[in-house]
């Protein structure tokens, strides 16, 4: 194990003489890599979480970490979380809430006391059933190069090293440990792959955890050459905009290999391989179709699929009382009104709107597109129609329909759609006596 640990530092040219926070559980892999390192005289000091989640068996991981550490003189720090109710303010599951609160914790610390490495005592076959996992789960070239042994200043130097080998290491040194009892439950996807996939797979190949680590060396420096390819591909056929991405369809068909170049812009927002096929195999259908993901929408437009998260989307909702400054989507409008002469020109731009202020009442409300609304577009002979169809024929694109404030009567009828059309309706004609000039201000 200190052969091993010291061939990993000289291997990546890490100074000895450095300091190590060393992430410590209490189980076998940690325990092992914690005493390896105070015995190879590391400046090391050991982290320990509390996550909650265990009970009694959480303390009892904590004090067995505790007395360890000062049987043997080594610097620690604890921290307990409350994993359940920060996993479900984020709206993600414990394991992950409990990795998260982890390695934020652990930056922290060496943020604020200045030291070099965050070390894990991650080993050969925590790596074979990370790959075995992210291959059931479909994540692309990325997840089968498994777990890298330096992340930042993360390091992780017991990959080569097998649990069967850690194991004797602290049988050598008479060292206990604990166990967590929820490992040996095959309700969990990781000890189901644990207990009987690999060990299928080393009755077939005896040295399978070298294969698979062999084999993520590989497709790791495969992956550096595959991203150059997918970076050139995306600056092709991606443009990025205030709000989302617009990735454009043709452009996307003619390069190498669509799929796989569709797959890597998508599977980061949360969307599967299944997903991301049926998004492909719907290049050629009509605009409209959506497909969800999370907070994420990708929408088909005209020529492109446009990628958003719908938690970004501005609402509006606004009561207009009477005539005043009022912010429309992060713009500041007058409305005031005014008693219309002769000489008084209308002005042409969209962005200001003059309307027959006798043909409504105030107050009026400001909000967002509802199914079903319609409006007489003005300069269309008083036809009517859905606001949908005019969105469309004007090329709008589907974050901007649900984003457009509209302008209505208590009676909720339309009287503008903010910067684009007024109704028909309500217009001001030859007969108007006074008007409500809505204008940008700024």
């Amino acid at each position: 194990m200190h052969v091993t640990i010291r061939e990993f530092l000289h291997r990546h040219r890490i100074d000895e003489t450095g300091s190590f926070l060393i992430a410590v559980s209490g189980g076998a892999d940690s325990i092992a890599l914690l005493f390896a390192f105070h015995r190879l005289n590391l400046d090391c000091t050991a982290l320990h979480c509390n996550f909650g989640l265990r009970g009694s068996a959480s303390d009892g991981d904590e004090q067995f970490v505790r007395t360890f550490c000062e049987q043997y003189g080594i610097p620690l720090q604890t921290r307990r979380f409350d994993t359940a109710a920060y996993s479900a303010s984020q709206g993600i599951s414990i394991e992950m809430g409990a990795r998260e609160l982890r390695y934020n914790w652990f930056r922290e610390v060496r943020n604020r006391e200045q030291k070099d490495y965050i070390v894990t005592g991650h080993q050969a076959d925590d790596l074979a059933e990370t790959v075995l996992i992210n291959l059931c789960r479909g994540t692309g070239i990325r997840g089968l190069t498994g777990i890298p042994e330096i992340n930042g200043e993360i390091i992780r130097p017991l990959l080569g090293v097998t649990r069967e080998q850690i194991l004797a290491y602290l049988a050598g040194h008479r060292l206990t440990y604990r166990t967590d009892a929820t490992n040996e439950s095959d309700l969990y996807t990781r000890n189901k792959i644990r207990h009987h996939i690999i060990p299928a797979f080393r009755e077939i190949n005896p040295a399978f955890l070298q294969t698979v680590r062999e084999n993520c060396t590989i497709l790791r420096e495969t992956e550096l050459i595959y991203r150059m390819g997918i970076e050139q591909w995306e600056k092709e056929t991606v443009s990025r905009e205030e709000g989302g991405l617009r990735i454009h369809i043709n452009r996307l068909a003619t390069t190498p290999a669509p799929f796989s170049l569709l797959f890597e812009i998508l599977h980061p927002f949360g969307f599967s391989a299944s997903r991301i096929r049926e998004i492909w195999h719907s290049r050629n259908s009509q605009a409209g179709k959506q497909f969800h993901s999370g907070s994420f929408l990708l929408f088909r437009e005209r020529g492109y699929w446009h990628l958003y998260n719908k938690t970004e989307i501005r609402q509006t909702r606004l009561e207009i009382p009477g005539p005043g400054d009022y912010a429309l989507n992060g713009q500041l409008y007058r409305f005031e009104t005014d008693t219309i002469t002769s000489d008084r020109s209308i002005p042409a731009d969209s962005r200001t709107a003059c309307l027959d202020a006798d043909t409504f009442c105030f107050p009026l409300t400001v909000r967002n597109r509802q199914p079903g609304d319609r409006f007489f577009p003005l300069g269309m002979q008083g036809k009517q129609k859905k606001l949908s169809d005019f969105f469309t024929d004007l090329k709008v694109t589907n974050k901007q329909k649900k984003e457009i404030p509209l302008l209505t009567d208590a009676q909720g009828q339309i009287l503008w759609v903010v910067g684009l059309r007024p109704d028909e309706r309500f217009k001001v004609t030859s007969t108007t006596t006074r008007l409500l000039r809505i204008t940008p201000v700024g």
